[in-house]
């Protein structure tokens, strides 16, 4: 039963259409940052594309960065999501197979939509020293993953230690060159031979290129 002390409009709460208008706004921002860019996009045309008028636009965002912030956060959220189920449902399994499952789950989120990679690895470089400020805050809870990974591997007597940070660095430093070229070329190649690419490449640095022995009891 609703609270009939809560104003609604519609059927909606205020909350509610608040949240509605927010929603709209980083719709508008995902469709245009990934498409026209960043700098390109002026909170007008934000506002044309959500059906948000600049006054409600405020209400919402303090200005046209803290749209790019959020929406960044949004593809960040759902890489560090699926890269996390991925490497949750291969606890278990040899290092090699929890590599592919987290290369995997990464790559997906970020190539199935030219738009977050775009703003992933195109838009939001430098746009402010707030937004690089959390893309390497990104960048560095994925490669705390690629240490994770790595720690565990040389508990099992998998691997050898190497310096797993360095590996990050080096995995991540080729995703964005690799999907930032693969977003230019045309014909674009398959996905599958970018994510099969990449997938041997982060299997490689962390193994040497050698199978990965046993596991330890």
């Amino acid at each position: 039963m609703s609270d009939p002390s809560v104003r609604r409009y519609s059927g909606r709460s205020v909350d509610e259409w608040k949240a509605a208008r927010r929603e709209r706004l980083l719709d508008a921002a995902l469709e245009l940052f990934g498409t026209d860019g960043y700098p390109a996009t002026s909170v007008e045309r934000l506002c044309t594309q959500a059906k948000v008028s600049t006054r409600h636009f405020y209400h919402e965002f303090q200005n046209k960065e803290a749209v790019l912030l959020a929406v960044h956060a949004q593809v960040i959220e759902l890489a560090v999501r699926t890269t996390g189920e991925a490497l949750a449902a291969t606890a278990d399994a040899p290092v090699r197979e929890r590599i592919t499952a987290a290369v995997d789950g990464y790559l997906h989120t970020i190539m199935t939509d030219l738009r977050r990679a775009r703003i992933s690895f195109v838009e939001v470089v430098g746009a402010s020293p707030a937004v690089e400020e959390q893309r390497i805050a990104f960048r560095e809870l994925l490669i705390s993953s690629v240490i994770s990974i790595g720690e565990a591997a040389v508990a099992r007597g998998e691997i050898t230690r190497k310096d797993f940070r360095f590996i990050g660095l080096c995995f991540m430093g080729a995703v964005n060159t690799v999907v930032y070229d693969w977003m230019l070329t045309d014909p674009r190649p398959p996905e599958h031979q970018v994510q099969d690419a990449l997938r041997e490449l982060a299997v490689n640095l962390m193994t040497g290129g050698r199978e990965p022995g046993p596991a330890v009891d």
